[in-house]
């Protein structure tokens, strides 16, 4: 049984993983700018809401909350609750791989988690769902496993579990198969069964419920868009293209030698009551996704990785039941797998903060595409000695990437409108449903400045003819000049979904019945 405090950190290999791990991240949040949906997340999350157009509420509001807080704004700043997150995740490994099989498990456990570098970044640092999600899922497993061995404080534990169940449904929709995975368990187990007449299992689902009502409200109140787009990501039609692509991605996101070993791990170790705790939930979730992978749903491969992050306490306990020579190997094996996949993460952090592997060339090749994550801290100050003239305080971009990624450098100075497809949750944040005259932003690389200065105005005089370029402001990636953000003057179209695109098909159907 473990210490009623649950201080891990009198484990002398907990607290050097766990410290390397922190500072590691804490380095990497400072150093790395911001990626497209932490951008997105930033910038819609300053405007509080129930919930959002493509998630529930947590990873939106953590930012915004903290730094009304703190009274400032910066990256570190951000992605300080997901830094928390990451780290309550660890703690709640550590502690199914120590109830389960002892500390080596748990070491091998927390090891794994921490070499993969979708947990490393998207389960621990970067501003998205999966940080919250994840610590929200590895702590309820830990708790409801150690709740098995409890003779007090059983109702006290049942309250935390539904706590962390709510936090779960405030982080992702994928939160949800974990108590269904749970039940189906109860259901086929004669030993189980009784779960489903046990009163205190209400508990957890009385409080946990309340996660969900938050994004229930908001969605219910604006015609249930979230699952709507969630909704349209399915299909029912074999695409083993798809599963491929989607299996070579959870082959990276989780390391090779991990995914094989996890597999192996379902199969080999001993199934018994607390084993299957992790067993059914794991395999429940990741066949669940693949098989949405197989029927060709537009989906993406982190999906699973909730599965396989309950996997890796299994195979803690595979190789803590292996002999030592065997988990030398396993050693020897990661270390393989690790080195040339990190070394490359390194190289491509120094590239996108420096340009440093092109920076000879005159014009960046096609390969060297940056944008989406570029360091555009220095456009506001540039943008405010031009804006605004005329009253105009809008601000228009063309899809919802790049207002996510301005927007969040502009620190909600100023309305966003998003005239292009898909603009996700900027749409329900515009509260006016007519044209404004306003500013179109559209970052752009500086060697294709003339043609998408070209482009942009042919596009945009179908709806607006005086529609004027007003210029470029220049961003340097490094020492380099590499990116640039063109500043037109024109009259915003109303928001809508399809935007830009449909208004000029529209347009040009206008066009011709009046020529005709």
């Amino acid at each position: 049984m473990l210490d009623a405090k649950l201080n891990f950190f009198k484990y002398s290999e907990f607290t050097k993983l766990f410290v390397s791990f922190l500072i590691a991240r804490v380095l990497f949040a400072y150093y790395l700018p911001l990626g497209v949906d932490e951008a997105y997340q930033i910038t819609v999350g300053r405007h509080l809401a129930w919930s959002y157009y493509d998630h529930p509420a947590l990873s939106f509001w953590a930012p915004s909350v903290l730094s009304k807080m703190f009274g400032f704004e910066n990256i570190f700043l951000y992605r300080l609750p997901a830094i928390i997150f990451g780290s309550i995740t660890l703690f709640g490994l550590y502690g199914i791989g120590l109830l389960l099989e002892g500390r080596k498990a748990a070491f091998w456990t927390i090891v794994l988690y921490i070499l993969s570098p979708f947990f490393f970044f998207s389960g621990g640092m970067f501003v998205v769902p999966d940080g919250p999600l994840n610590a929200a899922i590895a702590m309820t497993m830990f708790l409801f496993i150690r709740s098995q061995t409890l003779k007090s404080g059983y109702v006290f534990q049942m309250i935390l579990i539904g706590i962390w169940v709510a936090i779960s449904f405030l982080s992702k929709y994928h939160a949800i198969l974990l108590p269904f995975s749970l039940l189906f368990y109860f259901l086929i187990s004669s030993e189980r069964r009784y779960w489903f007449f046990h009163s205190k299992i209400w508990i957890i689902a009385l409080i946990g419920v309340l996660g969900l009502l938050p994004t229930l409200i908001w969605n219910y109140q604006q015609g249930w868009p979230s699952f709507i787009f969630h909704g349209g990501r399915t299909n029912f039609e074999l695409s083993p293209i798809s599963f491929i692509i989607m299996g070579l991605g959870q082959l990276i996101y989780l390391l090779p030698l991990t995914l094989f070993l996890a597999i192996w791990a379902f199969f080999a170790i001993k199934r018994n009551k607390l084993n299957n705790l992790l067993i059914y939930p794991a395999s429940f979730i990741i066949l669940s996704f693949n098989l949405l992978y197989v029927l060709g749903a537009e989906g993406f491969p982190h999906w699973t990785m909730p599965g396989w992050m309950l996997s890796l306490p299994l195979i803690g306990i595979l190789l803590t039941q292996k002999s030592d020579q065997f988990r030398n190997n396993v050693k020897k094996l990661l270390f393989c797998c690790v080195i040339p996949v990190w070394l490359l993460i390194g190289i491509a952090a120094i590239h996108i903060n420096t340009g440093w592997l092109t920076a000879h060339l005159k014009t960046a090749p096609r390969w060297d595409v940056t944008l989406q994550f570029m360091d555009w801290n220095k456009f506001p100050e540039k943008f405010d000695q031009i804006c605004c003239d005329d009253n105009i305080k809008t601000i228009g971009f063309l899809n919802w990437v790049d207002a996510g990624l301005i927007g969040a450098t502009l620190k909600g100075r100023y309305p966003i409108r998003v005239v292009g497809k898909n603009p996700h949750h900027f749409i329900f944040m515009d509260n006016s449903s007519e044209p404004v005259m306003g500013y179109l932003l559209v970052p752009a690389l500086m060697h294709e400045m003339d043609k998408t200065i070209e482009h942009v105005l042919g596009q945009s005089r179908l709806l607006d003819p005086n529609v004027k370029f007003i210029q470029s402001i220049d961003v340097k990636r490094g020492s380099f000049d590499y990116a640039t953000v063109l500043v037109f003057k024109m009259l915003l179209p109303k928001p809508q979904i399809g935007g830009l695109a449909e208004d000029i098909n529209t347009e040009k159907i206008r066009l011709s019945h009046l020529l005709q």
